[in-house]
């Protein structure tokens, strides 16, 4: 007989429970289930970021909250950001600022009078890291074409043109997976697909991306001999765990120095864009500032007679990433996009259309910021 395991035991609960109810009694669970979700999601968004807020403003005097960035705060080379400490926890960390909610939590931080927020977002920037690093030929020529790298991968997966959603977020979920070391189970687990169709899928994109695999055994081989990763900027990673005997251990181990030569790659690209956009702001006598940065985004106040000089700037610097050419001679094998926004607040805004660098809707963003009552009314 085998060892009794409660897990097993509830699961058999759950289904005679399920079994004994009609379709209106689970149609009614299943409506209470996603009121009870939402509402907890409801609570923890006001403590956190309503109420943390508040008590932010109260402690600091002023209508203003603060943030600690820090070197030193991961172990993959992003810098962190966390809400600052003074004599207690305060502030709000704009790391776990939700993006899209109900009540869009990031309008609560606005700009002064006469001033806008300019957000800017790389596009897919860890997967375009990877292409460059990996050298995957089918990888770099979907970004240098310009195309959807999801619905292209899709597209090569399914082996047809017309790609559906759940075949293009298969596609998306699979790029990041194998990008963090996931397997077949995390990309069933993701999608809801089996176990066994994840496990084609899987093969069927090692075909399409063979250099990715290369490369990611390239980087195993390495921590075994060495026990550490490295970045094409110079950081170092040391994973000694790799030398364990547990092969889950090992396993971590080789999945973080993968994860690391990505993602710390990115987060100094980032850095170094932002630092190259503010040099030149200064250069330039430009009115705006950095006020933070999440992730691979960079988010700005700028005044409106400088927008359109503002918004060259960002672009010249993260697009053609200047200061990396002159302090790393590091030239990428894609291209690298950002996406724009223009707005009153952190959470609101008028995408902005780039040609050549150069915006070309300036005056739908003017028309925008025109009425200060777009964002207040």
């Amino acid at each position: 007989m085998g060892k009794w395991d409660h897990r097993d035991e509830g699961k058999r609960i759950s289904q005679s429970v399920i079994q004994d109810k009609t379709t209106d009694q689970l149609k009614n669970c299943q409506s209470f289930l996603k009121g009870l979700l939402g509402l907890r999601k409801s609570e923890k968004l006001t403590k956190t970021y309503i109420e943390g807020t508040k008590k932010a403003i109260e402690y600091n005097g002023t209508n203003r909250v603060f943030v600690d960035y820090r070197f030193d705060g991961t172990a993959t080379g992003r810098l962190s950001c966390a809400a600052y400490n003074a004599q207690k926890a305060m502030g709000v960390s704009f790391h776990t600022l939700p993006r899209d909610t109900d009540n869009n939590i990031r309008s609560l931080f606005d700009c002064p009078e006469g001033y806008c927020f300019i957000t800017v977002d790389y596009a897919a920037m860890e997967l375009r890291v990877l292409a460059h690093i990996a050298k995957d030929g089918n990888m770099q020529k979907a970004f240098s074409e310009g195309a959807d790298l999801h619905t292209y991968t899709a597209r090569m997966l399914f082996n047809k043109q017309d790609i559906s959603k759940e075949e293009r977020q298969i596609a998306k979920a699979i790029s990041f997976l194998i990008a963090y070391g996931g397997g077949a189970f995390n990309l069933a687990e993701t999608t809801g697909i089996s176990v066994a169709q994840a496990k084609k899928i899987i093969g069927n994109y090692q075909n399409v991306y063979p250099a990715i695999f290369e490369y990611m055994d390239f980087v195993e081989k390495f921590i075994k001999q060495n026990r550490y990763a490295y970045t094409i900027f110079g950081r170092r990673r040391n994973l000694p765990d790799i030398s364990s005997k547990d092969y889950s251990v090992v396993n971590r181990a080789a999945r973080q120095g993968l994860n690391f030569t990505i993602q710390s790659t990115a987060s100094d690209i980032l850095l170094c864009g932002l630092l190259g956009t503010e040099e030149v702001l200064r250069e330039q006598g430009i009115d705006a500032r950095v006020c933070a940065t999440v992730h691979d985004s960079i988010e700005l106040i700028c005044n409106k007679k400088d927008i359109k000089a503002c918004l060259e700037i960002v672009h010249d610097q993260l697009v053609n990433y200047p200061f990396i050419k002159k302090h790393f001679n590091i030239h990428f094998d894609v291209p690298l996009k950002i996406d724009a926004e223009v707005g009153f607040s952190f959470g609101d805004g008028v995408e902005v259309d780039y040609k050549n660098g150069i915006p070309q809707n300036l005056s739908e963003i003017d028309s925008y910021l025109a009425d200060r009552s777009n964002y207040y009314g």
